[in-house]
C-alpha cells in the first residue's frame, strides 16, 4: 500500500552496482521461433512464442519487479536489500511526525514519519518520569526528496549499501550503525542536486530530512 500524502514522480531507475545492486548478465538470448502470424503485424510480434521459457540469465522480470514494488511495505521488506533510487516529492501540507525524549525542535538534519504510532516508538527518555516530546510537523512547501528502495532504514547488512556507495564510494558493514555520519554526508551530497531529504523504509516510512 503507497503512504498517505507522498507522490512519487517515476523520474528514473539508477541501478549501482555493488553487494546491493542487481547484476545485469550479458546474456544471449536463443532466438524466439515465430509461432504468431498476425496480417500487418510488425516483424518482432511475429516473433513471439509465448510457450518459450525465458533466459536463465535474463535480468528483465527483476527491473519491473523493483519498479512495480516501489514505496510498497511487504515487498520491500521481503526483498530488503535494495538497489533503486527515484526522486520523489512530499507535497505541501503533508504532516510529519518526530518523536524525541529532548524538548527542543532539531536545528540539524533529523528523521520524520509519516506515521504517529511509528514516531511514538522513539519517544524514550534516559530519565524515569521524565515523559517525551511529540512534534508534529508541516510542509510549508513541496519537498524534494530521493527515494531509496528496500528496507533502506534497517540496521541490517546490505540495506545500506546504495547509500554507503554513495557518500563513501564503498561498503563498509562496521558502518551500518552510523546514522548521524550517513544522514550527514547524505545531506552534503544532497545540496548540488537541491534536496531537501531523503525518503526509506524501516518499520514504516520515513523521511531524513
Amino acid at each position: 500500500m503507497t503512504p498517505p500524502h507522498f507522490a512519487l514522480r517515476l523520474a528514473a531507475l539508477l541501478v549501482l552496482t555493488g553487494r546491493a545492486a542487481l547484476e545485469v548478465h550479458a546474456a544471449s538470448h536463443e532466438p524466439f521461433q515465430a509461432s504468431l502470424e498476425l496480417p500487418g503485424s510488425k516483424p518482432w510480434v511475429r516473433s513471439w512464442d509465448f510457450d518459450a521459457r525465458p533466459s536463465l540469465n535474463a535480468t528483465h522480470n527483476l527491473v519491473f519487479d523493483s519498479a512495480s514494488s516501489l514505496l510498497q511495505q511487504w515487498p520491500n521488506t521481503r526483498y530488503r536489500n535494495g538497489h533503486t533510487i527515484v526522486p520523489g516529492t512530499i507535497p505541501v501540507g503533508t504532516l510529519l511526525h518526530h518523536g524525541t525524549s529532548y524538548r527542543i525542535i532539531p536545528s540539524t538534519p533529523e528523521w520524520t514519519a509519516l506515521d504517529p504510532e511509528f514516531s511514538y516508538l522513539f519517544c524514550h527518555t534516559p530519565a524515569p518520569g521524565a515523559g517525551c516530546w511529540h512534534l508534529t510537523l508541516i510542509a510549508r512547501r513541496d519537498l524534494k526528496v530521493l527515494y531509496f528502495d528496500g528496507g533502506s532504514a534497517v540496521k541490517t547488512w546490505g540495506t545500506m549499501d546504495a547509500q554507503d556507495l554513495i557518500v563513501d564510494g564503498e561498503v563498509d558493514d562496521e558502518k551500518v550503525w552510523d546514522e548521524a555520519r550517513r544522514l550527514g554526508k547524505l545531506c552534503e551530497w544532497g545540496k548540488k542536486y537541491d534536496l531537501d531529504g531523503f525518503a526509506r523504509l524501516q518499520s514504516s516510512m520515513h523521511f531524513l530530512v
